[in-house]
């Protein structure tokens, strides 16, 4: 198989939403080099893909990849971010990289591919791995985009999990709540502020809710739902696992809300400030609630939540 080295996206939903592009580089006969911020690698980890991170020193990350592209004869490289970065960095490696024509980067691009019509993330990242692999002469193994993501769980995390849910005695029916979501979209907070009143309604209907935060977010955590158990933070691999198992996610339109599609956890994604329709969760098992420019009423979701619960039941 020849090696290609991708450069994966920058933060933990849009690397979520690239699995499928992903999935049929692989198909169509590459053996994959990923390239990443640290962060997202332990979301590959069960692939068993080569991952390298780059850890935002320039000239450091300009030698190590290098390094590993002097391996390859005639390196080339597929790139997921739209950022000049992304490209200045593969060039500068001496990695032939591909890409969409975006951010004046196109003089560095191999094969410069024209920048879509608007549509969803997980069909922006499928489509330039599509024609990425056109432009290179190789057929496509297939031509249906999924409908779902695949995220595949490192067994070391399957059993992080388990252990983890053993030694806080976690019941067998909870519901994970992802209360905050970092930064602003278009100049506004991008979270829901009434995750604590949904505390009473799980409990009432079986589930215990729970909240594992990033370490950074434990404060934060502690105010948005103070009713929820909120347990230490885990790895990332380990809270994908979690997720996994749990009767339900419910979290803003984030990383989390990703996660969970990866692994086809039913979910309610809670929308206020972003646009569903680019960056939704890619999943069947997923229900939004609330829009752009309006966040729901907590009645709202509660009665999505008793949606989505039937229909796991069924």
């Amino acid at each position: 198989m020849s090696k290609l080295f991708v450069r994966l996206p920058n933060h933990i939903g849009d690397a979520c939403m690239s699995m499928p592009a992903l999935d049929l580089l692989e198909a169509s006969g590459f053996d994959l080099c990923l390239v990443g911020k640290p962060f997202v690698g332990e979301l590959f980890e069960g692939t068993l893909r080569r991952f390298d991170p780059i850890e935002g020193n320039l000239l450091e990350d300009i030698r190590r990849i290098k390094e590993l592209a002097a391996s390859v004869k005639n390196p080339k490289g597929l790139l997921l971010p739209n950022s000049l970065g992304s490209a200045l960095l593969f060039t500068a490696a001496g990695i032939k990289c591909t890409g969409y024509a975006t951010d004046g980067r196109s003089i560095l691009l191999e094969h410069a591919i024209p920048k879509p019509s608007r549509m969803h993330e997980v069909e922006r990242f499928w489509n330039v791995a599509y024609k990425a692999l056109e432009a290179w002469g190789v057929k496509p193994a297939y031509d249906k985009l999924p409908k779902r993501l695949n995220m595949k769980l490192a067994q070391r995390n399957e059993a992080g999990a388990r252990n983890l849910i053993s030694k806080i005695s976690l019941p067998e029916k909870f519901a994970i709540l992802a209360p905050i979501a970092k930064g602003r979209h278009e100049g506004k907070e991008k979270y829901w502020k009434h995750f604590n009143e949904l505390v009473a309604p799980l409990k009432e209907r079986g589930l215990t809710p729970v909240v594992f935060p990033a370490k950074d977010e434990i404060d934060a955590v502690k105010l948005a739902a103070p009713d929820a158990i909120i347990y230490e933070p885990t790895s990332l691999g380990n809270f994908a696992a979690l997720c996994s198992r749990a009767s339900i996610v419910i979290a803003n339109d984030s990383g989390v809300s990703h996660i969970a599609s990866a692994v086809h956890a039913p979910q309610i994604t809670i929308v206020g400030v972003t646009d569903a329709d680019r960056t939704s969760p890619w999943s069947d098992l997923n229900m939004i609630v609330g829009k752009k420019g309006q966040w729901p009423e907590v009645n709202e979701v509660i009665s999505a939540i008793d949606q989505v619960l039937s229909k796991t039941k069924s």
